[in-house]
């Protein structure tokens, strides 16, 4: 569009050349029936302003709408991109005019199959999730709505529109929405449990007792009933952390420091991390800004993902720990303050599959052989009873990074 513009001023240049050769009187004067160069040169510009009137409007629409904009010929070749676009591809037009639209997509399998719906099939898309590909290399999803383009003087498609917009956000409130639901449907089942699994319990658990201490110590069968009244403790004690995942204790928030809470976990952790040979750093913010907590509920949370970062590094590694204030994304339910304190627990060991990262905080859900997969779920749904939240990043081999976001301490609070 850019080389369009160009193409218009240089006919308005020429234009404006000519007509002041005709004021200067460089033109022989009109002849009798030779057409009137001037009135038609006016007529002339006056169209060509109405034009270009009509060229900024669309074009300062075209550029400044929020939605990237991109426009292919039939051979599926990049002919334009609105400057949304380039944002998010976080490239530059010349880099990819006339190259295949197929480099933007995430999954060339899935831009063949939606190329040749559109430019062979003629179907149009409608709000379909995508994935593209920056140049940096980050995939993002995308809604995805196309337009067919067609020149009068030709037969068939010449090209198409592409019209989407980023929808990473929209992605990540329904997964919580999920997560929620998941949570609640949790919740609602403890009650049943508590009352048909723990009465029960409690009733075998009583008469066991009861018959370890009719035998004499000596007895093999005073240890089989006491064998049966230690897994019934043990089952207790399982039921106990699926309580606290569906129904937490109310937290109990008040000003602290997160640095020294990190630094009390860290302590108790430093026999491990010397045994299992993982090295550990800190990197604080200075003046970081306390946060407005329950002090127990989050070293319960530190904990978790100190001990998961552990299991991780069966061979040793590095546990580094950073913590500042970060602006987030947007406002939403979830994060009221525009600024929140993050808390990033990286370690180098092996790294989550992109296939189960959207499900280590579903409650039961665990990688581990001995896990019983309720420590993310129950750090979440802690995090969430504090104003906070919980992400996570990781690449195979590579390593992982937990990152917590918790509401600061402000005046108001106070």
């Amino acid at each position: 569009m850019s080389r369009q513009f160009e193409n218009k001023k240089k006919a308005a240049i020429t234009l404006n050349k000519f007509h002041s050769a005709l004021e200067a009187g460089s033109r022989q004067p009109t002849l009798p029936g030779e057409p009137d160069y001037k009135y038609k040169y006016n007529l002339l510009h006056k169209r060509f302003r109405e034009l270009e009137q009509v060229f900024d409007f669309h074009r300062g629409i075209i550029q400044t709408i929020s939605s990237g904009i991109i426009t292919i010929n039939s051979q599926a070749e990049i002919t334009f991109m609105n400057r949304a676009a380039l944002n998010l591809f976080n490239c530059d037009y010349m880099q990819v005019q006339g190259t295949q639209i197929h480099a933007l997509f995430a999954d060339k399998n899935e831009a063949e199959i939606l190329l040749n719906q559109i430019l062979t099939e003629q179907k149009m898309c409608e709000s379909t999730e995508v994935h593209f590909r920056s140049q940096n290399g980050d995939i993002f999803p995308a809604g995805l709505t196309t337009t067919l383009q067609k020149q009068p003087e030709q037969k068939g498609v010449s090209g198409a529109i592409f019209i989407f917009r980023n929808i990473s956000n929209i992605t990540n409130l329904r997964r919580q929405i999920e997560r929620m639901d998941r949570l609640a449907t949790m919740g609602e089942l403890s009650a049943g449990i508590a009352h048909e699994i723990r009465n029960p319990l409690a009733g075998i658990k009583s008469s066991a007792q009861v018959i370890e201490e009719s035998f004499s110590p000596g007895d093999f069968r005073a240890q089989l009933a006491s064998r049966i009244v230690k897994e019934i403790d043990r089952s207790n004690d399982l039921l106990k952390r699926f309580f606290n995942f569906a129904r937490p204790s109310r937290a109990r928030q008040d000003f602290h420091n997160i640095e020294m809470i990190i630094d009390g976990v860290y302590l108790l952790m430093a026999p491990r991390f010397k045994k299992k040979n993982i090295e550990f750093e800190k990197k604080f913010a200075d003046a970081l800004p306390q946060v407005y907590v329950d002090e127990s509920q989050l070293e319960q949370v530190v904990l978790n993902l100190f001990l998961n970062a552990v299991d991780a590094m069966p061979e040793g590694g590095k546990l580094t720990v950073f913590t500042g204030v970060r602006k987030t994304a947007e406002k939403s339910d979830l994060h009221e303050q525009e600024q929140m304190v993050f808390v990033d627990i990286a370690d180098s060991g092996n790294g989550i599959p992109q296939s189960k990262l959207e499900k280590i905080f579903n409650p039961f859900y665990t990688t581990k052989s001995d896990g019983v997969g309720l420590g993310l779920s129950i750090s979440s749904r802690l995090l969430e009873e504090n104003g906070g939240a919980i992400t996570v990043e990781s690449k195979l081999g590579k390593g992982s990074v937990f990152t917590v976001l918790l509401p600061i301490a402000t005046k108001i609070n106070r």
